[in-house]
This record gives structure tokens, C-alpha cells and sequence, in this order.
């Protein structure tokens, strides 16, 4: 609940006027309460990850970022199911623009994707969708060493090595092709009218 009451509280504070607003920082840390319930609680596990994926709708990245690392840790690695993991990465795509950061990059895949890559082959096959989505929009320095860490191993299922086939194809394409110029913007010559002057009674 607390959570909540943070995000709204933070969210009211950047919608009042500037004289009347005092700089509020955005709370960057947990209560050990909170992470200890989604390691040992199922059913607090359960909102925990319906809370995330709801704030990741919102397109709320402070709150995101905030969740991100109590989530890496959950009841019976609930977080790294194929279906939490399919609505999670869906809704990251609605925060396509955030990836051009390294800092929200680096949270995202190296805080969590890639630290659990271990854990389960899915963690592989939604990591590689997500990236054939939103390739275009991670950072370039980023996305190479993403495609390194994701390089499929002899142990990986075909998917795996299908999905990142297609992923190495279209970076190759993005290469191949130069960036377009954009187009100038047709001149607009519209006559301007003489309009009368109503007279100053």
C-alpha cells in the first residue's frame, strides 16, 4: 500500500504549481517487508507482480525501476513464468522511447533479464522478442553487448536460436541500410489576404 500511496503522492507533487511546489525526490528504496513477502508469500507474490505489471502500463518508469530488483527474487520464481514474463515485456514495449537510455537499459536487461537468464529458457525467448520489437529504439552501444550476452549456446532449443537469428538479420539490415535523410518540408506559399481593420469607436 505504501507503494501506491508513493507513486501518487510523487505524481500530485509534479502537478502542483512551481511557487508552491518544494522539489520532491522520488523514494528509491524498498521496505524489507515488502521483499521479504514476495519470497515467502504467494499471494502477496501474486499482487506484487500484478502491481508491476499494472505500473509498467501506466508507463510509470520511476516506479518501475523502483519494483525491478525485489522482483528478481520471488514465491517459486513466479516472476520468471512464461505468462507474467509475456505481459511484462508486452507492456514494456508501451515504454519504447525509455530504451534509448543506457541507465534504464542496463536496469531492464542487466538488472534483471540477464542476471535470470539462467534460471529457465523462456527468460532467453522473451528477452529476444522483446529486442526484435524494440531494436530500433535500444541504445547502440547497448545492443551489441546484449546480442553477445544473448548468443545462444549448444544447450539452447531451437527458438532460441531461431529468435536470435532473426534478431541478428535485422540488426545486419539496420547496418546495411543508410539512415534516411528526412524530407525537407514543402515551402508554403499561401498569399495572405488584406483583411479591413474594424474602426476604434
Amino acid at each position: 500500500m505504501s507503494l501506491v500511496v508513493d507513486d501518487y503522492t510523487f505524481n500530485v507533487e509534479h502537478k502542483l504549481p512551481t511557487e508552491e511546489k518544494v522539489p520532491v525526490m522520488y523514494p528509491n528504496t524498498l521496505p524489507d517487508v515488502f521483499t521479504k513477502f514476495l519470497q515467502e508469500n504467494r499471494i502477496a507474490c501474486e499482487i506484487g507482480l500484478y502491481y508491476l505489471l499494472h505500473i509498467t502500463k501506466q508507463r510509470n518508469k520511476n516506479s518501475l525501476l523502483r519494483l525491478l530488483p525485489a522482483i528478481k527474487e520471488t514465491y517459486n520464481d513466479t516472476a520468471f513464468t512464461d505468462i507474467f514474463l509475456h505481459l511484462f515485456t508486452s507492456n514494456l514495449t508501451l515504454l519504447s522511447e525509455e530504451f534509448g537510455s543506457e541507465e534504464f537499459c542496463t536496469h531492464i536487461f542487466d538488472g534483471f533479464f540477464i542476471n535470470a537468464l539462467t534460471k529457465k529458457e523462456n527468460i532467453h525467448r522473451h528477452i529476444l522478442r522483446l529486442l526484435l520489437h524494440l531494436h530500433h529504439k535500444v541504445a547502440p552501444s547497448k545492443l551489441e553487448s546484449l546480442q553477445k550476452a544473448l548468443e545462444p549456446t549448444k544447450t539452447n532449443g531451437e527458438a532460441v536460436k531461431e529468435l536470435y537469428n532473426q534478431l541478428s538479420e535485422k540488426l545486419q539490415q539496420k547496418k546495411a541500410s543508410p539512415p534516411a535523410a528526412e524530407p525537407e518540408p514543402a515551402a508554403m506559399d499561401l498569399p495572405l489576404y488584406s483583411v479591413p481593420t474594424p474602426p476604434v469607436v
